[in-house]
């Protein structure tokens, strides 16, 4: 059997969970050919979608919400990936989101706490219809090399630690930057390293100036996610701390790297150990309350002085992995 899926978004961006998804999936798979596909293209695509596209499947609510209007008469199969939480939507987008609920084919959580936490009422529509499968990532992703330290002026022989994440409440920064300033004045060799840009950037620019924390923080803006994997290799600590996420690649990148990680302990970051059964110590992971700055100093303290483990490889959180798991359900829903 051989069919075509639209991932359906809002706007195409490279490097994107569902950019990536569609890149590997085309090179891998043999029994689906995908197609990434703007919401802004969709009535230029209408014509395709109806005579040659069996699923579509969205990834951005305001994208899949348009989508089902149209589906009305394009009667497609469908299903929508939730990758972030409910408890951070906006009332538009969590009354968009209960629309999907009710008029998508299959509802596919990254997370088992994504959907722990929608209310009961919209658990009610899904009961027969959702599933959680994990993330993955490259496991064997070839990056190009290239010096990140030279190009951002970094010095090797500091103690680097690397957040790479949206400027946004969730992930966290101004706890981060805090937990940073007693590490920083009992050695100011540790170097915080952020990159990403986002909403919250005048005041975490504010917070980092109020701490004086000028020379040991590093502010990189957006940057290419070969450049990620190369600090991934080179950087002492890999830190996401974040107060929600959904099942954060970046995360699972730095488990397949073999860097040292500090994350928080919320079950978004802890379930998908305790489903593979993995030791956190294995994969170099310290969990962290993400609200309390003081243990969270303590956490990375901690981590930098764990000798790096290097045995595990990294399969369960693999594509092929994930990718097997989707498309079973692709099949099932075109047989159906």
């Amino acid at each position: 059997m051989s069919m075509k899926t639209i991932y359906l978004v809002n706007g195409v961006t490279k490097t994107s969970i569902p950019w990536r998804w569609a890149n590997y999936f085309n090179e891998r798979s043999k029994i689906n050919e995908i197609e990434l596909l703007s919401i802004r293209n969709l009535r230029a695509k209408f014509f395709e979608i109806k005579n040659e596209v069996q699923i579509v499947h969205g990834h951005h609510i305001k994208a899949m919400a348009l989508f089902l209007l149209s589906n009305v008469m394009l009667r497609k199969k469908t299903v929508y990936t939730v990758h972030g939480s409910y408890l951070f939507l906006s009332k538009t987008n969590a009354k968009l989101l209960k629309f999907i609920f009710k008029h998508t084919d299959k509802i596919i959580f990254v997370n088992k706490m994504l959907y722990d936490v929608i209310p009961d009422e919209m658990k009610s529509l899904i009961t027969n219809k959702y599933e959680v499968i994990l993330n993955g990532v490259e496991t064997d992703y070839r990056y190009i090399k290239s010096d990140v330290y030279q190009k951002f002026n970094i010095n090797e022989t500091d103690i680097n630690c690397f957040h790479p994440a949206r400027f946004v409440p969730e992930k966290n920064h101004l706890r981060v930057i805090s937990a940073f300033k007693p590490l920083i004045d009992n050695n100011p060799k540790i170097k915080l390293i952020l990159a990403g840009d986002g909403k919250l950037k005048e005041q975490i620019n504010a917070h980092i100036e109020a701490l004086n924390l000028q020379n040991n923080i590093i502010c990189l803006g957006l940057i290419e996610r070969d450049e990620v994997y190369n600090f991934l290799e080179r950087c002492d600590l890999f830190l996401m701390p974040s107060v929600s996420e959904g099942l954060n690649i970046a995360f699972l990148e730095a488990i397949s790297m073999k860097t040292k990680v500090v994350v928080s302990d919320i079950e978004q970051f802890v379930y998908p150990l305790q489903a593979y059964n993995l030791n956190p110590d294995a994969l170099n992971v310290t969990f962290v309350n993400p609200l309390d700055e003081r243990e969270m100093s303590k956490g990375i303290a901690l981590a930098l002085e764990k000798e790096k483990q290097l045995c595990y490889d990294g399969l369960d959180f693999s594509l092929e992995t994930m990718m097997k798991r989707y498309e079973v359900i692709y099949r099932n829903l075109v047989v159906l």
